[in-house]
C-alpha cells in the first residue's frame, strides 16, 4: 500500500490521504507489482475526480475469505446508470469525457488484473456524495492463476 501512495506522491500533493487497516491482516496470495497498479489506479481516479483539498481514504478488511480494499473519495459521484459501464475499455464518463485527461482503459485494466487473481472491482457511489471503489482478493490458494 506504501509504494502505491508514494506512486501517487504527486498527485496526492493537493489531498490528505488517511489509511485505515486493522491491526493484522491475514497474507493474501497476489502479484505485488500488478496489485500495487490498482490501487495506484484508484487513487488517481480519484484524484482526477475529486476537488483538491478533500480527503480520500483507504482501507482494507477481511470479509467473507477475502480482503477487501477500498479507495473512498469525495467527488462529484457516478450516476447509477454509468456504473455499471465505468469498467468497459475506452468508457469515459459521460460529463467527464472532455474535462479529465484519460483513455478510459484504467479502470478495464484493474478489472482484469483484479479478475485474474480470482477477486472482484466495483463500486458504490451516489452523485453529490463521492465514490468508493473497492476490489476483493481471496486469502487462500482457491484463485486463477495469476498469467
Amino acid at each position: 500500500m506504501e509504494t502505491a501512495i508514494e506512486a501517487s506522491k504527486n498527485a496526492l500533493a493537493n489531498h490528505s490521504v488517511a489509511v485505515r487497516l486493522p491491526a493484522s491482516l491475514p497474507p493474501v496470495p497476489m502479484d505485488a507489482v500488478r496489485i500495487r497498479e490498482v490501487l495506484s489506479q484508484l487513487l488517481d481516479n480519484a484524484v482526477k475526480y475529486c476537488p483538491p483539498g478533500t480527503p480520500i481514504v483507504i482501507s482494507s478488511e477481511v470479509s467473507n475469505r477475502h480482503l477487501v480494499t477500498s479507495v473512498a473519495d469525495r467527488g462529484p459521484g457516478i450516476d447509477s446508470f454509468e456504473q455499471a459501464l465505468i469498467f468497459d475499455k475506452f468508457y469515459r464518463g459521460r460529463d467527464q469525457r472532455y474535462r479529465v485527461p484519460g483513455t478510459g482503459m484504467g479502470l478495464a485494466i484493474c478489472k482484469a488484473i483484479v479478475e485474474a487473481h480470482g477477486g472482484t472491482l466495483g463500486v458504490t457511489s451516489q452523485l453529490g456524495s463521492g465514490s468508493v471503489f473497492h476490489f476483493s482478493l481471496p486469502l487462500s490458494q482457491e484463485r486463477a492463476r495469476v498469467q
